[in-house]
C-alpha cells in the first residue's frame, strides 16, 4: 500500500510543483499528510485502518521525497549533483537505521498510541517549519541563474560585445517540456529503467535475506537484524566518497562515464545475490551485505544525480517532474517485491515450517482459556486449531490427515518468547542424530530430565511427566493410537507415556529447558512439580503480549460456559463435597 500511494502522488506532485513554480506547497501538504497518518494510526483497531494508514503514508512521501530532492537540484544549478544526492542518501539511510530503534523502544513503553503521537508531533512541526522556516527553493534557483548571466556578461565585455547583445543570447529562465516528452528522453527513460531494476532487486533481497540466514544458519532475529545495520552503516560511510568520485569521473570523462558506473554497480549487485546463495557462514553473508550496500550506491547515486544534471544542462523547468518520475519507479519497484516478501513472511509466521499442523486441546466449556489462548496464538502469529477432543482423538486426526509432524499443546500453557525458533532448532538437531523418532516433549513438568551438553537442547526422555506440549511424528501418532485404542488404564495419560518410554516402546526426546509451560499462577494447582518447572520460564510470551498490546494489559479470562449458563448458577453444596464421590 505504501508503494501504491507513492506511485499515485509522485509524478502528480512534480507536475503541479513545476507548473505552480512552488516547492514549499507540496512539502507542507506532505508534512500535514504525515500528521493525518499519525491520527489514523492512533485510532486504528482494524486491518483496513492500517492499510489506509500505509496508503496515505505513501502518498505523503510521494509529495515530500521527490520535491525535497528537486529542491536540492534547484539550488545547485551549475554543478554535478553526485555529492548532493549522496548527502540525501546518507541521511535517508541514517533515518532507516535510527527510526526502527526509536520506534521499537517507544512501542515497548507506550504502544501504538505512543508511536502515533510522535508521528503527529513530527508531522505538525515539520509542516510549520516548511511553511515558515525555509525560503522558496525556486527563488534561490532564479537568483543563481541571474547571477550566472551577469557574470557571463561581465566576462564578455572585454571582447567588445555590447551588454544588449549578451542579454539576448543568454537564456536566464527555464524552458517548459511536457511530461510525456520528458519520459521519452533517453536519459530519463534509461535512469527510470535502472531505478525499477535496482529497486526490485534491493527490496526483494532486503525482505528475504533475514529469513534466509535464520533458516540457513539458525541464528536469532536480533543477530539477523545486524545485516540491516551493516547495510545502513556502509551506506552512510561511503555515500559522500561515492558521490565525490562519481562527480569527478563524469566531469573528467563526460556523461558516458555515468553509464559505465551504473553497469558496474548492477553487475556487482547481481554477483552478490549468487554469492549469498553459496555462502557457508553468517560471517560471509555479513561481508556480502557490505558488498551489496556499495553496489547499490554505485548505481543509485549516479541515477539520482542524472535527473537533476539532465534538467540543469538543458535549463528545463522540469526538476520536480523528473524526480517525481524517479520516485514513481522506485515506489513501483518496491511494491510487488515487498508484497511477495510479506506473503512469504506471513505464510511462515502463520504456519511454522517444521510442523504440518498445530492443535490446542480445549474443552468446549472452557471458553475463558480458549479466548486467552486465541490471543496468545495471534500475538505469536501461529495458525492453531482449537481442538475439542482428547489426545487420542488428536492422534487419530493426525493419522487421517497424513500429517508428518504435528504440534499439540494444552489450553493452560504459555510459551517462551523465542519458542518457535527453539523448537525448529531442536527438531533439526533431532533429525540429524536419529533416523526416526516418535515424540519431542517441548513442555513437561519433570526436573528429572537430564540437562544436555552445552550445545544441545534435546535429550533422550527419562520421566517427562505432563503433556502440556509436544511434537508427534506420524509414526508416533500411529503407535500411540494403536496402543491406547486397544487398552484402557486408570493411570493418567502422562504416567502411561512415561511407562512406554521406560519400556522402550516409545522413542521420545525432551527439550531442556522446555519452551512450553503450564501457567499455574493463572490456573492454580497443588502439583509441586509443575510449580518448580514453571520457574524456568524466562521470557513469557503471554506477559510480553500484555505489556506490548494495550488491549491485553488488564486481561481477565472471560467466564467459562458453566459460569455463563443459568443451569449452573444453583449447585447443591453436597455436589461440591468430594467425599460424595466414591
Amino acid at each position: 500500500m505504501f508503494g501504491i500511494g507513492g506511485v499515485l502522488t509522485s509524478s502528480l506532485s512534480g507536475f503541479v510543483s513545476d507548473r505552480l513554480q512552488s516547492r514549499k506547497l507540496p512539502l507542507v501538504l506532505g508534512s500535514i499528510g504525515y500528521a493525518i497518518c499519525g491520527c489514523i494510526l492512533f485510532f486504528s483497531h482494524k486491518l483496513w485502518h492500517l492499510l489506509l494508514y500505509r496508503l496515505l503514508n505513501g502518498m505523503a512521501s510521494g509529495l515530500v521525497y521527490p520535491i525535497s530532492t528537486a529542491a536540492v537540484g534547484d539550488v545547485y544549478p551549475h554543478k554535478l549533483l553526485g555529492v548532493q544526492m549522496a548527502l540525501l542518501n546518507m541521511f535517508n539511510n541514517a533515518g532507516y537505521m535510527i527510526g526502527p530503534i526509536i520506534g521499537g523502544a517507544l512501542y515497548d513503553r507506550a504502544g501504538v498510541q505512543g508511536v502515533s503521537t510522535v508521528i503527529i508531533t513530527i508531522g505538525s512541526a515539520l509542516s510549520l517549519f516548511m511553511a515558515l522556516g525555509i525560503k522558496e527553493p525556486l527563488l534561490i534557483h532564479t537568483r543563481l541563474l541571474e547571477q550566472r548571466g551577469i557574470e557571463s556578461i561581465s566576462d564578455t565585455e572585454s571582447e567588445n560585445k555590447t551588454i544588449a547583445e549578451e542579454i539576448d543570447s543568454i537564456d536566464l529562465y527555464p524552458k517548459d517540456m511536457p511530461l510525456w516528452r520528458l519520459v521519452l528522453k533517453w536519459q530519463v527513460m534509461l535512469a527510470s529503467i535502472i531505478t525499477l531494476s535496482l529497486g526490485t532487486f534491493n527490496s526483494s533481497l532486503d525482505n528475504l535475506l533475514g529469513m534466509h540466514v535464520k533458516d540457513r544458519f539458525h541464528i536469532s532475529s536480533s543477530k539477523a537484524g545486524l545485516l540491516y545495520v551493516i547495510n545502513g552503516g556502509v551506506s552512510i560511510l561511503l555515500s559522500i566518497p561515492t558521490g565525490t568520485a562519481v562527480d569527478r569521473i563524469i566531469g573528467r570523462y563526460g556523461e558516458d562515464a555515468r553509464g559505465y558506473i551504473q553497469v558496474f554497480g548492477l553487475l556487482l549487485a547481481c554477483g552478490s545475490a549468487f554469492a549469498i546463495g553459496m555462502s557457508k557462514s553468517f560471517g560471509m553473508v555479513a561481508g556480502l551485505e557490505a558488498w551489496i550496500a556499495t553496489a547499490v550506491l554505485l548505481v543509485n547515486i549516479p541515477v539520482m544525480s542524472s535527473f537533476g544534471d539532465f534538467v540543469n544542462r538543458l535549463n528545463l523547468n522540469s526538476m520536480a517532474q523528473c524526480y517525481g518520475i524517479f520516485n514513481s519507479f522506485w515506489s513501483l519497484s518496491s511494491s510487488p517485491a515487498k508484497a511477495d516478501a510479506v506473503q512469504t513472511i506471513h505464510s511462515q509466521a502463520e504456519q511454522p515450517p517444521f510442523v504440518n499442523h498445530i492443535y490446542c486441546l480445549n474443552a468446549p466449556s472452557k471458553l475463558g482459556r480458549k479466548e486467552r489462548m486465541t490471543e496468545l496464538f495471534k500475538y505469536m502469529h501461529l495458525d492453531v486449531q482449537m481442538f475439542s477432543g482428547d489426545h487420542l482423538a488428536v492422534w487419530h486426526d493426525i493419522i487421517d490427515k497424513k500429517f508428518e509432524q504435528a504440534m499439540v499443546v494444552e489450553d493452560d500453557i504459555d510459551f517462551e518468547l523465542d519458542a518457535v525458533d527453539s523448537i525448529h532448532k531442536a527438531l533439526e538437531s533431532l533429525t540429524a542424530k536419529t533416523v526416526g523418532w516418535d515424540m519431542l516433549y517441548i513442555g513437561h513438568c519433570s526436573m528429572e530430565e537430564a540437562q544436555p551438553s552445552q550445545n544441545t537442547t534435546v535429550v533422550k526422555s527419562v520421566h517427562p511427566f505432563c503433556t502440556s506440549g509436544y511434537v508427534v511424528s506420524h509414526r508416533g501418532a500411529q503407535k500411540l493410537a494403536n496402543r491406547f485404542s486397544q487398552k484402557s488404564s486408570s493411570y493418567a495419560l502422562d504416567v502411561q507415556l512415561v511407562a512406554l518410554i521406560k519400556r522402550k516402546l516409545l522413542d521420545a526426546y525432551s527439550m531442556y529447558p522446555p519452551v512450553v509451560f503450564q501457567r499455574r499462577d493463572l490456573y492454580p494447582s497443588d502439583d509441586g512439580m509443575e510449580l518448580r518447572i514453571f520457574r524456568l520460564l524466562n521470557n513469557s510470551a503471554w506477559d510480553t503480549a500484555r505489556q506490548r498490546e494495550p488491549r491485553l494489559a488488564n486481561w481477565v479470562d472471560p467466564p467459562d460456559a458453566e459460569q455463563r449458563h443459568p443451569a449452573y448458577k444453583y449447585i447443591p453444596k453436597w455436589m461440591e463435597d468430594a467425599r460424595t464421590v466414591h
